[in-house]
């Protein structure tokens, strides 16, 4: 809200303020030097009908000592008058009579040969006169009456003293005297009648803003005394508005005008002349209407706050940008259509809209920042915080967000240095990685495990070395990746390489890591960046290493053994028959149990090969694998699969969910009596309300003696890496199936590949009701369940 009222404080006041500041000497001072400088761009051509008859220096040596007498000016007219001119302006004040009264006389007579116009002097505007004329001096009546025309001859110099206008009508209420120049071109503008002006007041209407032709001698000029004498051609004079008047310095009058060149003024004959041009050719310098002006002077300024709002970045862009197209405009204007804009109030104020719009920014950035300052000052230090230094209070107060913001750098400086103190001491590989993979930092862990050579100084703060610093860890790392033991390619679509850097990788030297990732730091793309932790796993794969080869004893040095007895004790038959079963007897226990930890060690390891699967093929090679098993005791193995299920396709390692299955059926006929049945069955079994996904439900059922609660429970929830609970076998006498049972490491095995595909074991089981194992499998795509 507060912003608002600014802004809205800024669009009124300033406005106002400059429409004010406007009419000041000092900006009407900048304006007219603008004006004076683009009024000279805009000269034009000097009229060819316009001819100046000077009263010149040259005039003056020839003809003596200034005033001439009233003969010699009628000589002059006599001279003009075979040529034909158009009009001739005596700029005389012939107001005083000669001392002979036959000059007057004589100089009278000769103004009835040729249109000549006399000026009129001003008197006090005060002095009412008695004759048609008052506020003026007329020439004397004898000139009067013969001069084809009489007009006001004064400039209205500006403030500065520069003649830039003249007034077409001048004089009191009522009482309007013509410019002289006026009535040469026959230009004379209707008066004006102004009904709240008095009889003393004193009029100005129709002003004339020059345009001049160009400096000093625009105008072709020919000597005074060269036309006496005859020496100027009257084909040079015929048709011609002649002016005759004064140029010679300190001679008549001298105006200051703005194209005045190096004297600085212009004779008031050549003043006259452009005035002249100007009516005759129609040009005026024209002004805009006061609402226009206001206008002109309001609207950058509205404009340059529209756009500061909308882009206050580019402040002075902005104002830069809108002052110097107000520059243009004007200059344009006076000199395409020779109007006149005022550039400097508009100018101005923008340029105290910049300043105060970005003295408020940098205020209200500073009220941010000695807020966030105490904010950040104010966080908790947590563990690493140290007790402050005690300074005295500042007593400015300014110096209190400066205190706060140090104190904030000088924890942030503790605490990188403690993170990259701890980063250098981390046992565990670690790179700092740039949005594209650029490695930009690291800690010699790293460094030693990529083989860099060179390690980081203390100086270098982390930084990598020169052999790694800006190189892109993908193609770094990509020759050590290690093919995954499934064989499936490693992926190329991802999109961002962190996505691509899953697998293990092998330096020369037979150190095995992998790679895991983090992004950190901003949200935006360019500005994010990644801990790429390489947790080393030599020793891990070492150790699987020495349990392959443990496996391979097991299933090489100590099966052979056995087999070897068995062969012997085929090879002699006629043995005792007693010691024959025993020792067999013993042999093949010994074989299943290391088959059985074989398989309880490939359960637990990592070698499993995932892939898409059919659970119906599986539950019928497991059925298969069992058939032989189940026709030497005597039991029928049924399979009971869904007509929905039988198409079920699982993410699995189908020979390892074989041998569990295989497992759970030989159980189930080892304690089924004969004649009996085993089923081996299969469904799909839905969610329920959102909370448990979609599965597939394979069970093994049985019709043996069953087992109490105390039992099933020890059997369900043995600890892991502990062989389910083992109970003696049916006492002798006690038919088979009616005993306890035996799971040993088969149910271990089949409880270690549950949990690896991320499924969930149960059974039901009561004494003399038989036992139904089961297990719960998750669909493609589903939610894992917890492993019972």
């Amino acid at each position: 809200m507060r912003l608002v009222v600014e802004r809205l404080l800024m669009a009124l006041l300033l406005p106002l303020a400059m429409l004010g500041l406007a009419h000041r000497p000092g900006l009407l001072q900048m304006d007219a030097y603008i004006h004076d400088r683009l009024l000279i761009l805009a000269s034009h051509r000097a009229s060819a009908d316009i001819l100046i008859i000077a009263i010149d220096e040259h005039s003056l040596r020839e003809l003596g000592r200034w005033p001439w007498s009233r003969a010699t000016h009628a000589r002059l007219l006599e001279r003009l008058a075979p040529a034909a001119p158009r009009a001739v302006l005596l700029d005389l004040f012939l107001t005083e009579p000669s001392a002979d009264p036959r000059e007057d006389a004589h100089l009278a007579q000769a103004m009835g040969l040729l249109p000549v116009y006399l000026p009129l002097l001003h008197a006090s505007p005060l002095a009412f006169t008695s004759h048609e004329w008052p506020g003026f001096l007329p020439p004397l009546p004898d000139f009067a009456a013969q001069a084809r025309g009489v007009g006001h001859a004064g400039l209205a110099p500006d403030t500065d003293g520069v003649a830039r206008t003249l007034y077409l009508l001048e004089g009191y209420p009522n009482q309007l005297q013509p410019y002289v120049g006026a009535l040469m071109a026959h230009r004379v503008p209707p008066a004006v009648v102004d009904p709240e002006a008095t009889p003393v007041d004193w009029l100005r209407q129709s002003p004339l803003r020059l345009l001049f032709a160009g400096p000093r001698g625009s105008y072709r000029t020919v000597p005074y005394v060269s036309v006496l004498r005859g020496e100027v051609p009257a084909e040079l004079l015929r048709d011609k508005l002649l002016l005759v008047g004064a140029t010679a310095p300190g001679l008549g009058d001298q105006t200051l005008t703005p194209n005045a060149g190096i004297r600085g003024v212009l004779p008031g004959v050549e003043v006259h002349a452009n005035a002249i041009d100007n009516l005759m050719h129609g040009r005026n310098v024209s002004v805009s209407p006061p609402l226009w002006h206001a206008a002109w002077t309001v609207v950058p300024l509205w404009l340059a706050l529209w756009l500061l709002v909308r882009r206050g970045r580019h402040a002075l862009p902005i104002a830069a940008g809108l002052a110097s197209a107000c520059l243009l405009i004007s200059g344009v204007a006076m000199l395409v259509w020779h109007h006149w804009l005022p550039p400097v109030a508009p100018m101005l104020g923008l340029a105290i809209l910049y300043l105060l719009w970005s003295w408020r920014r940098l205020e209200s950035q500073f009220v941010y920042l000695r807020k966030r300052a105490q904010v950040l000052d104010a966080l908790p230090g947590g563990t690493f915080e140290v007790m402050p230094a005690r300074s005295p209070a500042p007593a400015d107060p300014a110096e209190h967000p400066k205190q706060a913001l140090d104190r904030a750098i000088a924890r942030l400086r503790r605490m990188q240095q403690l993170m990259d103190k701890a980063m250098q001491a981390m046992p565990v590989a670690m790179l700092i990685c740039d949005e594209e993979g650029r490695i930009g930092s690291g800690n010699a862990a790293a460094f030693r495990l990529l083989g860099a050579g060179a390690m980081p100084s203390h100086e270098d703060d982390g930084m990598a070395p020169p052999a790694l610093r800006g190189v892109r860890l993908p193609e770094l790392i990509a020759p050590l990746a290690v093919p995954p033991a499934s064989g499936a390619p490693p992926r190329t679509d991802a999109a961002h390489w962190t996505d691509r850097l899953h697998g293990e990788y092998a330096t020369p030297d037979a150190r095995v890591f992998r790679l895991e990732a983090a992004a950190f730091s901003g949200d935006a793309p360019e500005d994010r960046g990644w801990v790429v932790m390489l947790p080393e796993l030599t020793a891990e794969r070492e150790a699987q290493r020495q349990r392959d080869e443990w496996r391979q004893f097991l299933s090489h040095d100590l099966r052979s053994p056995q087999v070897t007895i068995l062969s012997i004790l085929s090879m002699h038959p006629t043995a005792d028959a007693d010691m024959r079963s025993a020792i067999g007897r013993e042999a093949e226990r010994t074989l299943a149990m290391a088959e059985g930890f074989m398989d309880f060690a490939l359960a637990e390891s990592d070698d499993y090969r995932f892939a898409d699967t059919h659970v119906g093929a599986v539950l019928l090679d497991a059925r298969d694998q069992v058939w032989h098993y189940a026709q030497a005791h005597g039991v029928r193995v049924e399979a009971r699969i869904d007509d929905d299920a039988g198409d079920t396709i699982l993410r699995a390692d189908g020979a390892l969910l074989t041998r569990a299955i295989v497992n759970l059926l030989n159980n189930a006929i080892r304690h089924s009596p004969s004649g009996r049945r085993v089923e081996l069955g299969m469904a799909i079994e839905p969610g329920t309300d959102g909370v448990d996904a979609a599965s597939v439900r394979i069970s093994v059922s049985d019709q043996g003696s069953g087992m109490t609660p105390g039992q099933l429970d020890a059997l369900l929830h043995a600890p892991r890496g502990r062989r389910a609970p083992t109970v003696p076998e049916a006492a002798p006498g006690e038919t088979k199936g009616t005993g306890t049972r035996r799971m040993g490491l088969g149910f271990s095995v089949v409880r270690a590949v549950v949990q690896k595909h991320n499924g969930t074991l149960g059974a039901d089981s009561a004494p003399g009701a038989g036992t139904t194992v089961w297990l719960r499998l998750p669909l493609p795509g589903s939610r894992p369940s917890t492993s019972k």
